[in-house]
């Protein structure tokens, strides 16, 4: 195994595994929300603009002179005479008494550095002691500096960037400083306090974050700062089109219109060669008509533009239950079983006709007469059944793990019927782009013309093969496929 691949299998994800989530009926519980009472705190919603001048400064400094500016300030209040805020947000900053705030924020501007990165605040209407901030920075803001704003919470909108986990830091150093934060060794306190200077930064880093996150969980109540800023930033900037261009990125073909065609022309010849009589042979026209019928799928995906639209999806989707129902079929391959997956498709064609047939105004996209003799091919509609549950009184997930084909399952089933049910994450990913305005929160804007998915010709096609081995174990032999 390579470095490269080795490196990969070694790095830990930082989201939970399905099997840590807890099952609670149909729920699944992932490990935070198992926590009893837990309180809701964002960084990015929350705490980063409470935290707004230190992400301005150790993202238009040098990283090692913001941290030093950082120690400075902290180092204040600990040698302070008056009692010490609560934070060093702008909150708990704000609720000092003027002349005392103006005395740190003086201390903290001396240097014309500072002062130069910080006045973008006093574009900030709404800020805690804002006139105390104008007077320590002596200097106007103008429009231009909100993209100076913009570019400082752009690199802290991670939580676990280095910007944004360097300005976590300052608040843990500071409760630890002031006496309020006790830590469980000693081997802990001295990778805070000398941060980033000791220890081993992939352990210390996500240490500081858990402590930084743990500090809101104490918090009696959120301030009102951080909704008046976001709400400003909606306001006074513009929102910005993420540009994404895909040249130069070749398309992967799974399979080609004459390669279909082909396999169409033989698969119609095996099915005449293999016919062995003109009544009900339900196994034989399931197998070969749901082969067929994935062909014919397969075949629409590949004209322009399908293959990356959201019917692409629906056509996946239809393959992967296609070839769940097939391989369900062949493994019990109970000719009663056969015959009830046909007379279910019967019994639906009529209940169709008839709920059709008592409207005055009927739909464009079917023929009613065809539903009526759809209804009544096999038997006088009178003798058939029609059954309102699932035709194998079970559901699809159960049968393909009985099948043997969970796999093809979890791949490709979940994700397209969100699709064709118009769910959430089906249309946030047609219909939406994301702002690429910092100061937006990364916020959903709708699309002019709606998002170039990826391809599903590859799959589809993949899943076409199975079909067709399925044809080929049940009516030998069947050797042609269409996956390239």
């Amino acid at each position: 195994m390579s470095k490269k691949k080795s490196k990969k299998k070694k790095q830990k994800k930082n989201y939970s595994t399905i099997e840590q989530h807890a099952r609670q009926g149909k729920q699944l519980i992932p490990p935070f929300m198992q926590i009893p009472n837990l309180k809701f705190n964002s960084w990015v919603n929350d705490r980063l603009p409470e935290l707004l001048w230190a992400v301005l400064l150790i993202s238009h400094l040098d990283r090692e002179r913001a941290i030093a500016i950082f120690r400075k300030a902290i180092k204040y209040w600990y040698n302070a005479s008056v009692s010490s805020p609560k934070d060093l947000t702008h909150t708990a900053l704000g609720e000092l008494g003027s002349e005392q705030l103006r005395e740190f924020l003086d201390f903290l501007c001396a240097d014309p550095n500072v002062k130069t990165v910080l006045r973008p605040l006093c574009l900030l209407n709404d800020l805690p002691g804002k006139e105390q901030w104008q007077g320590a920075i002596n200097n106007e803001a103008s429009i231009e500096h909100w993209d100076d704003i913009a570019l400082a919470v752009g690199k802290s909108l991670n939580n676990q960037s280095q910007e944004a986990t360097d300005c976590r830091w300052v608040r843990v150093y500071y409760q630890i400083v002031i006496g309020k934060l006790k830590l469980p060794s000693e081997e802990l306190v001295k990778e805070i306090i000398y941060y980033p200077n000791f220890g081993n930064m992939r352990k210390v880093r996500p240490s500081i974050r858990a402590l930084e996150m743990g500090l809101n969980m104490i918090e009696e109540e959120s301030s009102q700062w951080s909704k008046q800023f976001w709400d400003q930033c909606l306001n006074d900037t513009p929102c910005r089109d993420w540009v994404t261009s895909k040249k130069g990125e070749i398309t992967k073909t799974g399979t080609t219109l004459e390669i279909i065609k082909g396999t169409k022309e033989e698969l119609i010849k095996h099915c005449d060669n293999t016919r062995i009589t003109t009544a009900v042979d339900a196994k034989h026209d399931a197998v070969f008509g749901i082969a067929l019928y994935c062909l014919s799928i397969l075949e629409e995906l590949l004209r322009v533009g399908n293959s990356t639209s959201v019917v692409g999806r629906l056509g996946l989707r239809t393959l992967v239950e296609c070839y769940i129902t097939l391989a369900y079929l062949y493994k019990k391959d109970d000719p009663e079983l056969w015959l009830t997956y046909r007379n279910y498709g019967a019994g639906q064609a009529k209940l169709t006709f008839l709920k059709l047939d008592q409207m005055e105004t009927k739909p464009e996209y079917v023929d009613v007469e065809t539903l009526q003799i759809l209804a009544g091919e096999d038997l006088w509609q009178e003798f058939v059944n029609i059954n309102l549950g699932h035709w194998e009184n079970s559901n699809l997930r159960k049968m393909s793990e009985e099948a043997g084909v969970k796999s093809e399952y979890d791949k490709y089933y979940s994700w397209t019927s969100g699709y064709i049910h118009g769910q959430w994450g089906a249309v946030r990913d047609t219909v939406f782009q994301t702002c690429s305005n910092p100061l937006h929160r990364l916020h959903r804007i709708p699309c002019e013309k709606h998002n170039e998915l990826n391809d599903v010709i590859a799959d589809a096609a993949l899943l076409m093969d199975k079909v067709l081995e399925s044809v080929h174990k049940m009516y030998p032999d069947f050797l042609k496929r269409v996956k390239i």
